[in-house]
């Protein structure tokens, strides 16, 4: 395989991933939503998982951002919600 298809895979997956991290990140915003009572416990929780997400912004490896990917979704799948709001 050559340099630059190696590089323009590299780029794409980087670019899915990018775009899976972001719809996470909505829809974990979105589930502490329906968890909160009042509007002063989201931002606690909003802002604790913006922390958390940053804390891996920097990572290259694309396994690891893969298997940080699936551990969320996992995470999110085991606590989300029972009833969300939909709105």
């Amino acid at each position: 395989m050559s340099l630059a298809a190696t590089t323009s895979t590299y780029l794409a997956r980087r670019a899915a991933q990018k775009e899976r991290v972001r719809l996470l990140y909505r829809r974990c915003l979105k589930d502490a939503l329906s968890w909160a009572v009042h509007r002063r416990l989201f931002w606690e929780d909003a802002s604790k998982m913006r922390d958390a997400f940053e804390a891996n912004r920097h990572v290259d490896d694309v396994d690891r951002i893969d298997k940080l990917i699936e551990a969320t979704e996992a995470r999110l799948t085991r606590y989300g919600h029972p009833d969300p709001y939909i709105g």
